[in-house]
Order: structure tokens, then C-alpha cells, then sequence
């Protein structure tokens, strides 16, 4: 969340998803930690959750208890993580997180899942997102997380089939 705050992405994040749900734990993190430390992407959020393009979610008695039991049971989870997982357990949601732990923990649970590389070409897929768009996220986002470079690359090769798939259909 942070990351796409940072970089300008969450009205592409919206236009491709719609409104986001955000878990307690999330808004601590993200909105009043962020805020507390000075960091502009605190707002950024903050602002797009005034724009209704985040819901703030209250956890069910059930989701607190998954919570809880994969506090107990998974090494390393945070409780941002935990929560996240319990609440799109329990919503039906898919999941947007990079925690390679929570990913272990969301594939064991058969919780959906996506990071943040790849929701431009899920963006692209939908045609919420032109091909020049999601080419932009896709390297814009790598970059900022680091991602491997034949990763990146593979994902804006997709990109490109997909959009020459498209225009040879027109």
C-alpha cells in the first residue's frame, strides 16, 4: 500500500479493483504510524480512504480468532499480515501482499492472492488499465521493490502480447 501510495499508483489500483477494504492493523501501519513519522504517503491513503476508494474493515469474532491462531502457529507473521489474511479468508477477498510468509500462509489456507507486481497486467487483462499504463506500473513498481529483472521483463512481455493480441482483434 505504501508503495503504490508512494509512487502515484492507487488511482490505477482503484480503477482495476474498485474500493479496497483495509483491516485495522493496515491503517495503523500505513495512516497513523505513517502520519506520526511525517511520511506523505500516510495522507496519500489517508485521503483516498476520504475518497471512499479504501473501506476501513472491522474484523468478525471469527477472523479475530484466525488471527490469533495464526499468531500462535506461523513464525514471523506480523499482525497486519495475520489480519489481512483472516479477513480475505473470511470475505471471500483476494489478498494484495508481498510478505513471502503470508503468502506461504494464504496458498495453505487456499486464501487468493496477488502482489503488487502483477495487478497492472491483471489491470491490462480487464482493460481497466491501457497497455501503456501498465507498462509504466510494471516497471515503476519493480523498480521500487526490487523485483528481478527477468521477472519484470516477462510480466511487460505479457503486456505486449496481450495489447498486440488486441489490436490485431481490431
Amino acid at each position: 500500500m505504501i508503495v503504490l501510495a508512494r509512487l502515484g499508483a492507487l488511482p490505477a489500483l482503484h480503477d482495476v479493483y474498485g474500493v479496497i477494504g483495509l483491516t485495522p492493523s493496515v491503517y495503523e501501519e500505513v495512516v497513523t504510524q505513517g502520519q506520526k513519522k511525517g511520511f506523505a504517503d500516510a495522507g496519500i491513503v489517508e485521503k483516498a480512504i476520504g475518497d471512499e476508494w479504501f473501506l476501513q474493515l472491522t474484523l468478525t469474532t471469527t477472523e479475530q480468532r484466525f488471527t490469533t491462531a495464526l499468531l500462535e502457529k506461523t513464525s514471523g507473521i506480523s499482525r497486519t499480515d495475520a489480519e489481512t489474511l483472516a479477513c480475505a479468508r473470511g470475505h471471500k477477498l483476494t489478498l494484495l501482499i508481498e510478505d513471502r510468509r503470508a503468502r506461504h500462509v494464504a496458498r495453505a489456507e487456499d486464501i487468493p492472492y496477488l502482489t503488487i507486481q502483477v495487478f497492472p497486467l491483471y489491470g491490462l487483462l480487464e482493460r481497466k488499465l491501457s497497455a501503456s499504463q501498465c507498462d509504466d506500473l510494471l516497471v515503476r513498481i519493480g523498480r521500487v521493490m526490487h523485483t528481478d529483472l527477468a521477472v519484470v521483463e516477462a510480466l511487460r512481455a505479457a503486456a505486449r502480447e496481450i495489447d498486440r493480441g488486441r489490436r490485431k482483434e481490431s
